[in-house]
């Protein structure tokens, strides 16, 4: 007999496993679970209008391994408390600019925190009570006891978590602290107090913006209809910055939703850069661009992952806006590069003035955005170029700037229209190499302690080249074929210098030598070449 149709047999039970707990905590960390409890209180703030001003305690203490996170926002009816503890329970409208919508971060973060999680909350008059623990996770029986405890201020939720799956250290509280100060700077400058181990954080702001002259900061927006009702809008800043950090790479995207900082100095194929036709390789002298990049909407449509750590570049509001993020990290990054010879003078002085706004923009039309031209690329004399490149270096230790010179003569000289001009060369070069030599044991004390370094010890050892490198590689680690390759053309330049047949030196001679001495002088003193 044929079926027709269908027809109903019975029904099938859909509650969840216990386990869903546990194999959807391996996305957290101590960061990422502290914000999601950090987020929970902000939504309930924002939920109620933003009433007052929030205060959101964060306690870690090293030698006890305990975690306490007391917020304000006004604690957890009766009714509601089940929202604490059931995966997918909210009471968060996904259509609202919130930074919470999926019902589980808040537990799931607590639980990957700790073994056991305290949770104490006082909406009215009492106190109530809920304990997450292992025998509670393990089970297959969703009840869970609550209590009434003694009471807590009114209006505050406490979580205590312990018994913690990963330890923490006093670095992982400075680490915290910066973070927390990124992450929520919005949200602090709003109203909320936001303290860890009793200190209040400061918001830590990135539109810290250079205004140099016919190349100022820009910004653009949009509004995307992603087949809901509710919108979502999009602003785009993008510019130099005044506040560059050499060590902490502060360049880059950053992306905000809803006021939260989910990622920054995102650096990757996503946003234009490792791609030679577009921001390209992220070096120094792209890393004064800066794009930030602000959605506002519904929660539910927010492009971030589930754990809020980082942007799903595959969700349709990043990726309606994605070509416009490339074309301004390609166009800032390309500005920052032409004028790398000379921030000091064209762009670091410049803090203040105003930032072209472009208008709005259709992110399914492909039209470019009308950013002004580029400068053109003005070479500098190689001599002024690593000058710059290695100023700060240079005005730590002056004895580099002779060294880098030499370098900066050999390329004078090939411009020159002298016919023994490689013979000069490869004295410079040598020359540099045995300078260099001496300059790293002579300004080193604490490797080379001058009561037993003596004037005259030195000139022994710089009387023999083997010597001298012999000493400077007990403390830096420089290649054989390196010394090899030095060795060869101090030969050649002896026999140019002291014996009867005129040694002949190529173009290839030269070329070698030049980049065996560049490799020295980043070696011992870490100079920088334009074309490093």
């Amino acid at each position: 007999m044929v079926m027709k149709g269908k027809v109903q047999v019975d029904f099938l039970d859909g509650t969840p496993e216990k386990r869903l707990f546990l194999s959807i905590i391996s996305d957290y960390d101590l960061t990422t679970g502290l914000c999601e409890l950090i987020d929970n209180a902000l939504d309930f703030w924002v939920r109620t209008g933003k009433k007052g001003k929030l205060a959101v305690d964060v306690d870690l203490d090293t030698q006890a391994q305990l975690i306490t996170v007391t917020d304000d926002a006004g604690g957890v009816e009766v009714d509601d408390l089940r929202l604490l503890v059931a995966p997918g329970a909210s009471g968060n409208d996904p259509t609202s600019e919130i930074i919470g919508i999926f019902g589980v971060g808040g537990k799931r973060a607590s639980v990957a925190l700790g073994r056991l999680v305290e949770i104490r909350t006082r909406a009215k008059t009492k106190t109530y009570q809920i304990d997450l623990d292992e025998e509670w996770t393990r089970s297959e029986d969703w009840n869970l006891a609550y209590y009434e405890v003694s009471p807590i201020p009114k209006g505050k939720t406490i979580v205590q978590v312990s018994k913690l799956r990963q330890q923490f250290s006093e670095d992982d509280i400075d680490g915290l602290k910066a973070h927390c100060s990124a992450v929520y700077a919005r949200f602090i400058k709003d109203g909320v107090d936001l303290s860890l181990n009793g200190e209040i954080l400061q918001p830590a702001s990135f539109d810290n913006w250079a205004y140099p002259k016919e190349h100022p900061p820009v910004k653009t927006k949009t509004t995307l209809a992603l087949g809901l009702p509710e919108s979502v809008d999009v602003y785009l800043k993008a510019g130099l910055i005044h506040d560059r950090d050499a060590e902490g790479d502060n360049y880059g995207v950053y992306i905000y939703c809803n006021d939260r900082l989910i990622s920054k100095e995102l650096r990757n194929r996503d946003v234009g850069y490792y791609v030679t036709s577009e921001a390209g390789v992220p070096h120094p002298d792209a890393s004064l661009c800066r794009v930030i990049v602000d959605f506002n909407g519904p929660a539910e449509q927010m492009p971030w992952n589930s754990s809020k750590s980082g942007i799903s570049a595959a969700h349709p509001a990043f990726s309606l806006v994605r070509p416009k993020i490339i074309e301004l990290t390609s166009h800032f990054s390309s500005l920052s590069r032409r004028l790398k010879y000379d921030w000091d003078n064209s762009v670091f002085p410049y803090r203040k003035g105003q930032i072209t706004d472009l208008g709005a923009f259709h992110a399914k039309w492909n039209q470019r955005l009308n950013l002004p031209s580029l400068p053109r690329v003005r070479k500098l004399p190689i001599g002024d170029s690593i000058r710059t490149l290695n100023k700060t270096l240079i005005e730590k230790q002056p004895w580099v700037l002779g060294l880098v010179e030499s370098v900066a003569a050999v390329d004078h000289l090939g411009k020159s229209r002298l016919h023994t001009q490689n013979r000069i060369k490869l004295i410079v070069l040598d020359s540099s190499f045995e300078i260099a030599m001496k300059e790293y044991i002579a300004k080193n004390p604490t490797l080379y302690p001058p009561h037993q370094y003596t004037d005259s010890q030195l000139q022994t050892i710089m009387s023999k080249r083997t010597l001298a490198i012999k000493e400077v590689r007990k403390h830096v680690d420089i290649p054989q074929s390196l010394i090899d390759k030095a060795q060869h053309y101090y030969g050649l330049r002896n026999k140019l210098i002291h014996e009867r047949t005129t040694a002949d030196v190529s173009d290839q001679v030269i070329e070698d030598y030049e980049n065996v001495v560049r490799k020295i002088l980043k070696k011992l003193f870490k100079v920088r070449f334009p074309a490093d």
